[in-house]
């Protein structure tokens, strides 16, 4: 019975936070419209979210155990992809991230203005848009599923854009592996669906280092072999990239 209840005032604190997120996007939005540079979006947008997660935190509804999560510069993040806020946990942890965003995405009534300011495109200009903010230093989440990752666990199919985008900009590539103690935020669970006990999100990365110089140029920069078409080596990298996560996630 106890457990019950406390289900239930998980599910109520939830579903309040995200209330509380909805209100803060809308007030924000405006600003959006205003500051228009994704690199100026980004922070007061990160300026926001960072207490957000820090409330999931404290209320007791989950736990964030960073790991090995690099601060990374001028570096392309793959990750899969759990939960609803993925994207929030760790664009507040990594300074100077922007990411990838959905169509439906840009088109949310509550989420439209920061995801189009703050986000890059999933389409053919993303090679084009991602390069200069690479370069400067910036950061660029995907998440290769293309959605939220199976509720059953393992991963879907990985689309190529996250290959694509290391091949054609030489920016170095990091996996990153977001782990669940139980599943929630899942594509078909509901908001107040958050179990009797805090939810641990664990990331483990790939990188060498705890730093990740800018342009550095190591093992984890995609590149085509020696005679190798840039769609034959897409499809090389993606399935390496797949192998990696799965492995951080094992």
């Amino acid at each position: 019975m106890a457990s019950k209840a406390l289900e239930i005032l998980r599910g109520a604190t939830s579903v309040l936070l995200f209330a509380v997120f909805g209100l803060g996007a809308l007030a924000i939005s405006p600003l959006m419209l205003v500051l228009r540079k994704p690199e100026l979006c980004q922070r007061v947008v990160r300026a926001v979210w960072r207490p957000l997660v820090k409330l999931f935190i404290r209320t007791g509804l989950i736990a964030v155990e960073r790991g090995n999560l690099p601060n990374a510069q001028g570096t392309i993040l793959v990750a899969n992809h759990p939960s609803l806020i993925d994207v929030v946990i760790v664009v507040s942890l990594v300074p100077k991230t922007l990411y990838i965003a959905k169509h439906g995405l840009r088109t949310n009534p509550v989420m439209a203005a920061i995801v189009r300011a703050t986000s890059l495109p999933d389409d053919a200009r993303l090679f084009d848009a991602a390069a200069p903010y690479l370069k400067k230093g910036w950061n660029v989440l995907i998440f290769p599923e293309g959605t939220r990752s199976p509720e059953a666990g393992g991963l879907h199919p990985f689309k190529r854009g996250a290959a694509q985008l290391a091949l054609r900009t030489g920016a170095p590539v990091v996996c990153v592996g977001i782990r669940q103690s139980r599943l929630i935020l899942a594509k078909r669970q509901a908001i107040w669906d958050m179990g009797p006990r805090r939810v641990t999100y664990a990331f483990r990365a790939d990188a060498p280092t705890v730093e990740i110089p800018l342009n550095a140029r190591d093992k984890n920069v995609a590149s085509p072999l020696d005679g190798e078409s840039l769609h034959a080596a897409a499809r090389r990298v993606t399935d390496e990239l797949s192998r990696r996560i799965g492995g951080l996630l094992a």
